[in-house]
């Protein structure tokens, strides 16, 4: 490790320290690679990817609004999520875009707020959503004649492309009409075909340990 790096962590570790110093009500997360103390003021300090942040639930409201396009997609930031791992540390937050439910993670970049991912949001037990791609669907054929008929005109309108993800595994492009209804895809598929297997197009994550921020 360089002296610039050394300088860095030393420099989170100092922030860190004077923001958790009067209030030991402290979370740690992987093995203490990230510390969390919540209230009025989110304190969060994440030692693998070098940052720090010290933000109110106001100032998370305002990024979160910047980064979905303006006050009309305001945050919900009664449900937020700290996730942690090796690399580094997310803000996991449900939320609403355009009328829509969505789950959003965003990562610390010198005490702001930056986009990782953002998609809609899947029925997920706990806390953590990972959010799955608008538009697309993940299907395992039983058959080569049933990729070949969802690539025909019976299902034009609905189908916009079909490409291989792997052997019998597909990735589906649904069309934009049914952006936000990949469900109704889903179900009307399923009425049509007998597949392997019809799920969203997830997000990968990183794996880590999540706290929610009360």
């Amino acid at each position: 490790m360089g002296i610039s790096h050394i300088f860095k962590f030393m420099l989170v570790l100092a922030m860190a320290s004077q923001a958790f110093a009067e209030d030991m009500n402290v979370q740690t997360l992987s093995e203490g690679a990230c510390w969390l103390e919540s209230g009025d003021m989110v304190k969060v300090a994440s030692f693998n990817d070098k940052e720090s942040a010290l933000l109110s639930r106001d100032e998370i409201e305002m990024q979160v609004e910047g980064l979905l396009g303006g006050k009309k997609n305001k945050a919900i930031t009664s449900d937020l999520t700290l996730h942690c791992g090796g690399y580094g540390s997310s803000l996991v937050i449900k939320s609403e875009m355009d009328g829509k439910p969505i789950c959003l993670w965003v990562k610390f970049n010198k005490g702001r707020l930056a986009l990782r991912s953002l998609g809609g949001l899947e029925n997920s037990k706990g806390d953590v959503c990972d959010g799955y791609k608008w538009g697309e669907l993940i299907i395992g054929i039983k058959t080569p004649e049933q990729k070949a008929l969802l690539e025909s005109e019976h299902f034009h309108g609905m189908v916009k492309a079909v490409s291989v993800v792997s052997g019998t595994t597909l990735k589906i492009t649904l069309d934009k009409s049914y952006d936000g209804r990949e469900m109704d895809a889903m179900a009307e598929l399923k009425k049509q075909m007998e597949l392997r297997y019809i799920e969203l197009n997830l997000f990968q994550h990183p794996v880590g340990e999540a706290a929610a921020i009360k």
